[in-house]
């Protein structure tokens, strides 16, 4: 393995699966390729280094696959079919060891996001530059800044308790990596707060950087804010989460789709609902390990949606045809096939992570959290009866209006990696719908959260404590 890539985590250095990925320091093509100590010296380089980081995200360990399917499988929007490829099974039978494979990809590709992320900006911010290249590099800047932040998010979601889970959120986190040096790294555990104190300022710097106009496939403005909100509302900074939201869909740059065009939101690249989406190409196509070929009924088909988020549809909501009945051979009768990921087997989709549905929903929960409870139910039927033209006003107040909220989150974000999450930050007990079974999990549930990966605790010596119960 090449001196540049000693800025990975030390459980990382020791996986093949990641050396093979990483010979060249940000996947900089090999003609491209740069020593560390003068990668970054204008715009062109600072951009490839940006490409190669952009380029993480479309792992099937990362938003590839997991990121969309292991928060559904633990919960009850998704379950592995009786004929399947073994892919996830202790997720869907909740039981993940820290020797889990999934996991550790999951740990390792979301740290190589931070990591290169952390070269970039470092990299970007000391070019002596003027006029327009300074403008050009700035908006770079704040996307590596946005990527990084995203990155410690996933990461801190998944392998730590949600932020109100302690008083203080003074548990354990996840390592937050905010600058790199020469030497290589074995980082001890964050809490959860200084975690989020690092996302909030990553996205607050960001965001005093970035313009409005950005490339398709690359991270704006507006998707560094919605990515904050969500972030404010995941840390019960309700009024911070409403204003961001807010900000967001006044921009005017995106709108919710008629009923009639809601197939776009999937099929088209690019469209109005759309905040920020990863771009797959041609050359990008992950084959078997792409998102669409798991669900997809000519590649494994491996996850089916269950018949209770499917009840929760009314027949007129277009958000049902994102759901198809049929058999599967040699396996269900009625199997629910997902349909988010039209070209299938075929040719991965761009991937949608950051849409204009969920704002309003953010915007919705922190009204509804603050006591504006008319605000809320706005937002609500706004997004609902765009999706259900036939839906009656929904008319809530208290617990049964947040419960509503939830539920029109579940509806909305199915099979896009938010409902364990949504859950256990609500500090809700949690249903592993299994087809045929259900497992109730109450909360707190210390199987909530993915355990350390066995990889980094045999390498990393300060990474302890693991967490509890694996």
């Amino acid at each position: 393995m090449k001196k540049t890539i000693i800025y990975l985590l030390a459980g990382a250095l020791t996986m093949g699966s990641i050396s093979s990925c990483s010979e060249k320091f940000l996947e900089i093509d090999p003609e491209q390729s740069v020593s560390t100590n003068n990668a970054i010296t204008d715009v062109n380089t600072l951009q490839t280094a940006l490409n190669g980081t952009y380029s993480k995200l479309q792992g099937s360990g990362y938003y590839g696959r997991s990121v969309y399917v292991i928060p559904e499988l633990m919960a009850d929007n998704l379950y592995l079919s009786l004929r399947n490829t073994g892919r996830y099974l202790d997720y869907h039978n909740f039981i993940v060891r820290e020797q889990d494979s999934f996991a550790e990809d999951l740990w390792n590709t979301s740290y190589e996001v931070v990591i290169n992320a952390t070269r970039a900006l470092q990299g970007g911010e000391a070019l002596t530059l003027n006029g327009t290249q300074q403008e050009e590099a700035n908006q770079m800047i704040g996307e590596a800044y946005t990527l990084r932040a995203l990155a410690h998010f996933d990461l801190t979601r998944f392998f730590a308790q949600p932020y109100n889970f302690s008083a203080d959120a003074a548990h354990e986190g996840v390592p937050i990596i905010a600058t790199i040096g020469e030497d290589p790294i074995a980082p001890a555990r964050n809490t959860v707060k200084e975690d989020y104190d690092l996302i909030i300022a990553d996205l607050n710097k960001a965001i005093g950087l970035m313009s409005d106009e950005t490339a398709n496939g690359t991270l704006s403005l507006n998707a560094a804010k919605a990515l904050l909100a969500r972030v404010y509302l995941y840390t019960e900074q309700y009024e911070l989460a409403a204003e961001t939201a807010n900000e967001v869909i006044q921009s005017g740059n995106y709108s919710l789709l008629s009923s009639e065009n809601y197939s776009d939101i999937w099929s088209e690249d690019y469209n109005s609902e759309v905040i920020f989406e990863i771009v797959n190409t041609i050359a990008d196509n992950a084959g078997t390990n792409g998102l669409g070929h798991f669900f997809d009924e000519a590649g494994y088909a491996d996850a089916l949606a269950t018949e209770d988020l499917y009840a929760t549809y009314a027949d007129s909501d277009v958000r049902k045809s994102a759901i198809e009945r049929k058999p599967k051979n040699g396996a269900e009768d009625n199997a629910l096939f997902v349909m988010k990921f039209p070209q299938g087997a075929l040719q991965d989709d761009d991937v949608k992570i950051l849409r204009i549905a969920e704002v309003y929903l953010i915007r919705a929960e922190a009204y509804a959290k603050t006591g504006q409870e008319t605000l809320a139910l706005e937002d609500l039927n706004t997004l609902a009866q765009s999706r259900d033209p036939e839906a009656e006003p929904i008319v809530a107040t208290g617990e049964a209006l947040l419960d509503r909220i939830l539920e029109e989150r579940r509806k909305e974000l199915a099979f896009e990696g938010h409902r364990l999450f949504d859950l256990n930050r609500n500090k809700m007990n949690v249903n592993i719908d299994q087809g045929i079974n259900v497992i109730e999990e109450s909360y707190p549930n210390n199987r909530f959260i993915l355990p350390i990966p066995l990889s980094e605790l045999n390498a990393n010596p300060n990474i302890l404590p693991q967490n509890p119960d694996y």
